[in-house]
């Protein structure tokens, strides 16, 4: 292990156990491990399954926070020990000021995570986000074949992710790079070549994810998506296609999705498994106007335009929202909160030592 990982280690490792420890006795952490900065609403796809598009009609009365309010944001989340931040909208490529939140978090030594679509990448983009000190970029990516993408993303979506990914590897080759990889009943069956795909890609991880209803879908007709979603009659074939990937996961170099992810994916669509979720504990989430709320799938109660993130995170008001997560009964299977909380598990943490301290490296480690 390398000295400036061991000091990372040993600095937060006490910090992730008072988390756990609080969650499970539930009361308030004084540590936020997590930020989730939703940038902006706006967006340049139109995805069939996200639900972005109507938040960006219901939060159009509201001003997206401004470079400035951003970082009073990150400010506030290092006076609460945070350590890695994770910005995404909509699109967060369209924020002229991309570059210069994640140099802000970077000199508050966070580790920083962007998660995008892809095609608004450029030479000079991957450049300047190399510059800034991003330490992971995750591009969607739906199916080695551009079909099946663009079912989900839309026209012409495909060759320029791709190539998002080549431009990111050519010109921000200090940055690792990530695949996320959406589960649908359009797509299943080519999830196992979606690894040897990203592969061939020279990416370092690809997550999955199975199609949901909650989190920034909640909004979306269901009508307009349905045939994405699983029904009864699918999940045997589903269960079978996410055994092959998770043999394939098994087999490659990459970073990936969790063995105990995997195994509830296919429960999401039957009777969906019961976790101790951390939203609230370990995450927090920021939307693109300034309301904080312990996930994505609730409606904010303060806003950072009323009080310091820090503030609100020890606040009687945010506990009340946290003691909603404790009696939350959604079907939630993400890659965020279900994934982070099958992380923090006492068994996972001491079980799976090596996968954690991979996936550590991943967000926070040296040059690749």
């Amino acid at each position: 292990m390398a000295a400036s990982q061991l000091r990372l280690m040993a600095r937060n490792g006490w910090r992730v156990a008072h988390v756990v420890a609080t969650r499970q006795l539930g009361i308030a952490p004084r540590y936020l491990p997590v930020v989730l900065m939703f940038i902006t609403d706006q967006c340049n796809l139109r995805c069939s399954m996200c639900g972005v598009c109507e938040l960006e009609h219901a939060r159009s009365a509201g001003k997206e926070l401004s470079t400035g309010e951003w970082f009073s944001v990150i400010d506030a989340a290092q006076r609460l020990g945070t350590m890695l931040v994770s910005i995404s909208g909509g699109e967060p490529l369209l924020r002229a000021d991309l570059c210069d939140l994640v140099r802000h978090a970077r000199s508050r030594d966070m580790g920083v995570h962007l998660c995008t679509n892809g095609t608004l990448m450029t030479t000079e983009l991957a450049r300047r986000l190399h510059d800034s000190g991003v330490s992971v970029v995750s591009v969607s990516l739906d199916s080695p074949h551009a079909a099946a993408h663009e079912r989900l993303r839309g026209k012409d979506t495909f060759a320029p992710a791709v190539e998002a990914i080549r431009l990111l590897r050519e010109f921000a080759p200090d940055t690792r790079v990530g695949i996320n990889c959406l589960i649908t009943r359009q797509n299943c069956k080519t999830m196992a070549e979606m690894v040897e795909f990203a592969e061939s890609l020279g990416v370092h991880q690809i997550k999955f994810a199975p199609v949901h209803t909650n989190l920034l879908h909640r909004l979306k007709h269901i009508e307009e998506y349905g045939d994405l979603l699983f029904a009864p009659g699918d999940l045997s074939e589903l269960e079978a296609q996410v055994k092959l990937l998770g043999r394939a996961c098994a087999k490659s170099r990459l970073l990936t999705t969790s063995p105990a992810f995997f195994e509830g994916i296919v429960d999401l669509y039957g009777t969906p498994r019961s976790f101790r979720c951390h939203a609230g504990w370990a995450a927090v989430a920021v939307g693109p106007t300034g309301s904080v709320a312990p996930c994505a799938d609730m409606d904010g109660v303060l806003s950072v335009r009323q009080l310091p993130l820090d503030e609100i995170w020890r606040s009687r008001e945010f506990h009340q929202q946290r003691k909603c997560v404790q009696n939350c009964k959604s079907a939630c299977w993400d890659t965020t909160n279900t994934e982070l909380s099958l992380r923090l598990r006492p068994s996972a943490l001491m079980g799976e030592f090596l996968q954690n301290w991979r996936d550590v490296n991943f967000y926070f480690g040296g040059k690749k």
